[in-house]
């Protein structure tokens, strides 16, 4: 199947990923389902019987007119969204709302406390080519595919800086959880976070508690009983995301997660991840997929990354930029409580 996909003609008013041309649209979205090499067939119609209208492949990048309603009920699915393109429609779990803003980039990084240089920068673009620094690459991420990329709304830590070719690239690598790899990545695709977007919301606000609801898969953030954020959210099974009330035990602006960096799942630049259980339960961004509402992860609440970001900045403790990391060493006196239920 893979060799029969590369072969096929792509369709017009589709922007391949490997041109490096993106649509000139307010809304655009990107194919971020299956392995890479992976297609899949646009419908005349927003409905899974619907007549075949072209294909598209993992990483294509597409002009969003709209999110419609399916016209016809799907009863093996919850998400009944569809995204109409002017090519046809795709179920909208495959595709990840994207937008194409690309930065002015630095001429030299901004000096941390300690004296060393480095900033955490967002991924602002559909996607982007990397450069991994060593080769072989010591993750699976990395190392098992043709093109490894970064994808929008994806976090990093930009450490060195140079120009290559005319064009300015940052050295970005993660600090938490993953292999020692370092990658570099046109600077035009990073967006510099501040200091001053992290801070905290809502701090001096009292009893607050986040609320998981396995049965709906949704998220509430509450303030004495009142509910402050809403949003939907994909957990794992009963048997995989703990149910129960903890605390948050640690927060990092970004992390990698694996399964030991096998094929099970092995995933860098996660970012706004808020650990609310000893064994690995995380709150946190997912750019892998829009299926929203849905159980679908492997035990952590998956979440878009505005929502995620915005639970990060108001569940305490506070975590300042530089590390960008706390491990709660208190026995979270500060910590906010969570509630994950059926």
């Amino acid at each position: 199947m893979f060799l029969g996909a590369m072969m096929l003609p792509r369709p017009e008013g589709v922007f391949a990923a490997a041109a490096g041309q993106f649509p000139q649209a307010e809304k655009i979205g990107r194919i971020c389902v299956g392995m890479e090499g992976a297609w899949f067939k646009l419908k005349t119609e927003p409905n899974v019987n619907a007549p075949e209208g072209g294909t598209v492949w993992r990483d294509d990048v597409l002009i969003w007119n709209r999110e419609v309603v399916a016209n016809q009920l799907d009863l093996n699915v919850y998400n009944q969204r569809w995204v109409e393109t002017p090519g046809g429609y795709l179920q909208s779990s495959m595709v990840q709302p994207v937008k194409n803003l690309p930065n002015q980039p630095l001429q030299a990084l901004p000096v941390n406390p300690d004296g060393s240089l480095g900033m955490w920068v967002e991924i602002t673009v559909p996607l982007a080519d990397i450069k991994p620094s060593r080769i072989p690459a010591a993750s699976y991420w990395i190392r098992e595919v043709n093109k490894p990329r970064v994808y929008y709304s994806q976090v990093f830590w930009a450490y060195d800086i140079r120009q290559e070719n005319g064009v300015t690239e940052y050295l970005l690598t993660e600090k938490w959880g993953a292999e020692p790899d370092s990658y570099w990545v046109d600077a035009s695709a990073c967006r510099p976070i501040t200091a001053s977007e992290i801070e905290p919301i809502h701090p001096d606000a009292g009893d607050k508690l986040i609320r998981v609801n396995m049965n709906y898969q949704t998220l509430s953030c509450l303030e004495g009983g009142r509910e402050v954020y809403f949003c939907e959210v994909s957990t794992g099974g009963a048997a995989t995301t703990p149910l129960g009330t903890t605390l948050i035990w640690r927060k990092m602006i970004s992390t990698h997660m694996s399964a030991g960096g096998l094929v099970a799942y092995d995933t860098g630049g996660i970012g706004w991840t808020t650990l609310i259980h000893g064994e690995g339960s995380a709150i946190h961004a997912a750019f892998w997929h829009n299926n929203f509402g849905t159980a679908l992860s492997h035990g952590c609440v998956n979440c878009l990354p505005e929502d995620a970001k915005w639970i990060w900045r108001w569940a305490n403790p506070v975590v300042a930029y530089y590390p960008g990391e706390l491990t709660v060493t208190d026995g979270g006196k500060n910590s906010t409580r969570v509630e994950v239920y059926t």
